[in-house]
């Protein structure tokens, strides 16, 4: 027997043993809960899931199993993610706001563009009363969604184009940009003068290098992790929006687990949002100097040209009042006026003690 053999032999002896180990423990695990989403392991989503593995490990040991499930191993799109989540299949799923829309239109508040300031005003919000409302809400109407945490998968938008630098609105004009299948994002692409696309995240690459787009809507982490910048050029730094992470666990799930297991799970959802902030922060400076690197132009937004910006699409709170009645907005701009008055503690410990209140309380 040769000595590479030998070494493919042990390898497969190995691995078998390993398999065994992982599904001993599974099956030695009073409960087992998955976690599936779309992103890939490349990703703030796929992080936080980790981050939530190990601190449940912590907490509990071999009672709880936690499998995790990136890149659409689960379910293969939002909706049979969520159908999954609300029958009881899936145990822990993550939505965009975008993503969330089709499901509680009225989620589209916290999208409203040049809403939030920074990373502390907005994380301030999203760790207050507006979302643990929102998330009893949802709750209250039967969806069968629990809502545990806000964390974060990208950063910011902003808009990247292929061709055309951004310097102000009219740059926009006429420049079809790709979007989520959200009647808000779709609406402010039409008051910039621009014409939307809504697009699955997978197909953004394809489209761009078929000269469908002139641009989208999304992330310097985004751009470089998916290989965008191949085709996209400038980046126009404005950050429009926040790009939240609504992590949410079954209804159906959640009642089949004990108290102190329910304590467990808050407690590493705590830790879930932070890691997941963290990283979108720590990735964004590298990917920006990457995409220079490459020869991308980076242009950070002003406050003149925020100024502007804001101002042309101001007719999206009236267009979102109209369609979602309700005090949302009244509720959103109350809590982001409170968190700008108030000195924003650091995002960690903000998070660390505000996020087990997003929990709806029933």
């Amino acid at each position: 027997m040769t000595v590479t053999l030998r070494r493919w032999l042990l390898a497969i002896v190995v691995l078998g043993c390993l398999a065994g180990i992982v599904g001993s423990r599974a099956q030695q695990a009073d409960i087992t809960i998955r976690i599936a989403f779309l992103a890939s392991q490349d990703d703030e989503d796929f992080i936080g899931a980790v981050a939530f593995r190990e601190a449940l490990q912590r907490r509990l040991g071999d009672r709880v199993a936690v499998q995790i499930y990136p890149s659409g191993q689960f379910c293969g799109n939002e909706r049979e993610c969520m159908e999954a989540l609300q029958s009881g299949i899936l145990e822990m799923h993550q939505t965009t706001i975008g993503g969330l829309a089709g499901l509680y239109g009225s989620a589209q508040v916290f999208d409203l563009p040049y809403v939030f300031a920074d990373d502390a005003v907005a994380e301030c919000v999203f760790d207050g009363e507006v979302p643990r409302a929102m998330g009893e809400a949802i709750l209250q109407q039967g969806l069968g969604l629990r809502l545990m945490a806000v964390g974060n998968t990208g950063g910011w938008r902003s808009f990247a184009t292929t061709d055309r630098r951004i310097s102000r609105v009219a740059d926009l004009e006429g420049l079809r940009i790709r979007t989520l299948p959200s009647a808000l994002e779709q609406e402010m692409v039409r008051e910039l003068g621009a014409s939307p696309m809504a697009l699955p995240f997978s197909e953004i690459y394809t489209a761009l290098g078929a000269g469908m787009l002139a641009g989208t809507k999304n992330s310097i982490q985004d751009v470089m992790g998916m290989k965008f910048d191949e085709h996209i050029r400038h980046l126009f730094v404005d950050r429009h929006a926040y790009m939240a992470s609504f992590w949410w666990y079954s209804e159906k799930a959640w009642q089949r687990l004990p108290p102190d297991v329910q304590q467990a799970v808050r407690e590493s959802f705590v830790e879930l949002a932070a890691a997941t902030r963290r990283a979108a922060k720590d990735r964004e400076a590298p990917a920006l100097a990457a995409f220079k690197a490459g020869g991308g132009t980076v242009d950070e937004m002003t406050p003149a040209q925020r100024a502007e910006f804001r101002a042309a699409t101001a007719p999206l709170r009236d267009w979102y009042s109209a369609r979602y009645p309700g005090d949302w907005l009244r509720r959103v701009d109350g809590a982001v006026a409170a968190c700008e008055a108030s000195a924003a503690p650091p995002a960690a410990a903000a998070t660390a003690r505000a996020a087990p209140g997003i929990e709806p309380t029933t």
